[in-house]
């Protein structure tokens, strides 16, 4: 199994950020591997420059031959470890013993294991039992009298024990059609499907704004002022340099359809992108263009038809439905489930109470939970890791009996399909 096998990574996908990295690893004068993506060529040596352009990389032993193509880039640092996706050489220098590399589109990281894991999918069976701590924190800091007057009623109307969802899709539609009426609320299904600047508040998970279309500046956001974003992120994530001619174009585009405005405001439940609130502001007297203002009005407009989506989904009692195992460690457990709105309902580091089943073996162990992986494809899902809480030694010892009893049964189900095949 690769690299990217069944661990919980998260990707770095920004340049700047990998660069920086690997900087550190230079400075630091940290071990890097480089390897073929098969496995025919490995490599360890130290970074020796690392720019937008390029890195390259010091070695002790001169290899017999090195891939031209789908090399990866790994390497621990802080306790996590980081692999690249496929990049290619640039340069072999042998006299300076080096290797000059393309930087790669993506680093893949995980923390770092601290116990050896145990599969076993088929054999254990997990479900939270129980919350402990306070599953969502994300009204708690809400001051429903510092909200605006429209906005209170929709939130309030959130917050009863059975909210009726079509009619807050229709109060968050009527305050949309104050702005413009060419607006659109789309939930995300298939992510390959997505039209470019859904990619980019996909990728980026921030507001893409072209205040005045008629301006080439409001095209461009620099720096990272109040979480906006336009096109030089869309050229980033095409790994295209930003060209005038081509952004005339674009503004051409706007113009010949009647847009004086344009906003994409993300729907975010959790760390997830889960659909988008557009907005065209037609060119058109009785509309005006959106202002900072309006953008941040209709960012909490996002934010209640996330919160619609988390009830629509079940809350609590669908989240704390049963897991998949991955593996099983002394320290913790990785599982996965389908309900991909886990995340919201249950926050990283709460306190719940698992429950192990193994045929007539049932254990519980408070647990927290120290992250989340969405998984996106046809068969989404969320892998969560749990550490487990340990108040005595015995609950422990309980643990490891029930990770040998795992060991050995996983034993005897490989040896008899191995005598299958015999």
């Amino acid at each position: 199994m690769g690299m990217e096998g069944k661990m919980a990574d998260k990707t770095m996908v920004q340049k700047n950020e990998i660069v920086s990295i690997l900087n550190n690893m230079r400075l630091k004068h940290l071990n890097t591997m480089l390897k073929a993506k098969d496995d025919s060529f490995l490599l360890s040596g130290f970074v020796t420059k690392a720019d937008p352009n390029s890195i390259v990389i010091f070695f002790e032993n001169a290899p017999n031959f090195v891939p031209v193509n789908d090399l990866i880039i790994s390497f621990d640092y802080n306790r996590t470890f980081y692999f690249s996706s496929e990049t290619s050489l640039k340069v072999l220098n042998l006299p300076l013993k080096s290797v000059e590399l393309f930087v790669p589109e993506k680093l893949f990281y995980h923390p770092m294991r601290k116990f050896a894991r145990v599969d076993g999918a088929d054999v254990i069976e997990i479900n939270i039992k129980k919350v402990e701590t306070a599953s969502s924190e994300s009204n708690a800091n809400i001051n429903i009298d510092e909200l605006p007057a429209t906005l209170r009623s929709i939130y309030l109307e959130l917050q009863v024990e059975k909210p009726d969802v079509k009619k807050i899709i229709g109060m968050v539609g009527e305050e949309l059609s104050r702005y413009s009426n060419r607006f659109k609320i789309n939930v995300f299904k298939e992510i390959e499907s997505l039209a470019p600047i859904e990619k980019v508040v996909n990728v980026f998970k921030k507001t893409f704004w072209v205040g005045d279309t008629e301006s080439l500046n409001n095209y461009i956001h620099r720096g990272d002022k109040y979480n906006i974003i336009g096109y030089e992120k869309y050229f980033e994530m095409v790994n295209k340099v930003m060209n005038p001619s081509v952004l005339e174009q674009i503004r051409n585009s706007y113009i010949s359809k009647g847009i004086a405005s344009y906003a994409m405001v993300p729907i975010v439940v959790g760390e997830r992108v889960v659909g988008v609130i557009e907005v065209s502001v037609p060119n058109e007297e009785k509309y005006k263009r959106l202002s900072i203002y309006e953008i941040f009005y209709i960012k909490g407009l996002a934010d209640i038809l996330g919160e619609v989506i988390v009830k629509s989904q079940g809350g609590i009692q669908t989240a704390a439905g049963s897991f998949t195992l991955i593996d099983l460690s002394i320290g913790g457990v990785l599982a996965n489930t389908k309900n991909v709105y886990l995340a919201h309902s249950i926050k990283e580091n709460a306190i719940v109470l698992l429950n192990l089943k193994m045929q007539n073996k049932e254990l519980d162990v408070r647990s927290r939970i120290t992250r989340y992986h969405y998984i996106p494809g046809e068969n989404a899902g969320l892998n969560a890791a749990f550490e487990f809480i340990f108040e005595d030694e015995y609950k422990k010892s309980e643990v490891a009996i029930v990770i040998r009893e795992l060991i050995k049964r996983v034993s005897e189900r490989k040896g008899k399909e191995y005598s299958k095949k015999q």
